[in-house]
């Protein structure tokens, strides 16, 4: 998968990955991958294990999206079980965000020289409706519940 996204990103980029940084999880610790990387010129670090502040940058944005989580479930009284909708909801958020690391681009326009548009956009938890497929439907009837 790894090798997949190396390229996509290089194609898309441009640009070559220098350097890789991972947990020390099993999946990154394989001779067959430690080979891949060095052939293709990759530094490979290690994070020590039980040691969040090595991996700042990530951590820091981990903490930032599960705040954007938590606010958004508690705002709009939204149940709990919506956790993975709010998540994808702040990530898409967060990629739409100008950074000041990124002197006040955002990660999108970073990366395709283009504005994103967020004219799409709604607040989450606003009211939908869900149609009724009732075959025995009246004329006057609703033809979607809330």
């Amino acid at each position: 998968m790894f090798r997949k996204f190396k390229s996509m990103v290089e194609q898309q980029s441009g640009s070559n990955i220098k350097i890789l940084r991972s947990d020390g999880g099993g999946e990154y610790a394989a001779t067959k991958f430690s080979g891949f990387c060095e052939r293709e010129g990759i530094v490979h670090e290690f994070t020590p294990p039980y040691t969040l502040q090595h991996n700042g940058t990530v951590e820091r944005r981990n903490i930032t999206l599960l705040n954007m989580v938590r606010c958004i479930l508690k705002t709009k009284k939204v149940p709990s079980f919506l956790w993975g909708e709010a998540a994808n909801v702040a990530t898409y958020v967060l990629n739409k965000s100008p950074t000041r690391r990124l002197k006040l681009m955002t990660l999108e326009e970073a990366w395709t020289c283009v504005k994103p548009d967020v004219s799409h956009l709604r607040i989450f938890g606003s009211l939908c409706y869900k149609h009724v497929l009732d075959p025995f439907i009246r004329k006057l009837d609703d033809k979607s519940t809330p």
